[in-house]
């Protein structure tokens, strides 16, 4: 489209918004980080370095959040709520070459539909102190 005047804006079909929405929300589930979906999946690739693998992406997000866009702030109090993934009943049986690859298809989604800032041109909390709250 080019460079849009100022005051102009694009406006996405319903049916898109509704498939970026459905992309978003999806992406979240995929975090993989504690009792999430992507979480269970980091658990069962991973196994023994899921809590290092789980960590790497929670203090990634958390970065996101200070220095991008803080309105990931509330998920981020919840990932510290669920960090943890509960041990399952039997943690010795190995994945399947098959679910081996599903499991990196599903990073490989996670990545592939993660917005680090998904509304406008947000600012994380670090910025908005540097700069002050006024205008």
């Amino acid at each position: 489209i080019g460079v849009l005047p100022p005051g102009q804006d694009v406006v996405l079909h319903p049916l898109a918004f509704a498939g970026w929405v459905g992309l978003l929300v999806t992406a979240l589930n995929l975090l993989p980080v504690g009792q999430l979906d992507g979480g269970h999946i980091v658990y069962a690739l991973f196994w023994k370095k899921n809590r290092m693998v789980s960590a790497i992406f929670y203090w990634l997000f958390l970065f996101v959040c200070l220095f991008f866009y803080f309105g990931w702030f509330l998920l981020v109090v919840v990932l510290t709520l669920i960090r943890r993934h509960p041990p399952t009943v039997d943690d010795t049986m190995p994945l399947d070459t098959k679910r081996k690859v599903l499991g990196l298809f599903a990073l490989v989604i996670f990545v592939l539909a993660f917005t680090p800032v998904p509304f406008g041109f947000g600012d994380g909390l670090i910025p908005m102190l540097l700069k002050g709250f006024g205008p």
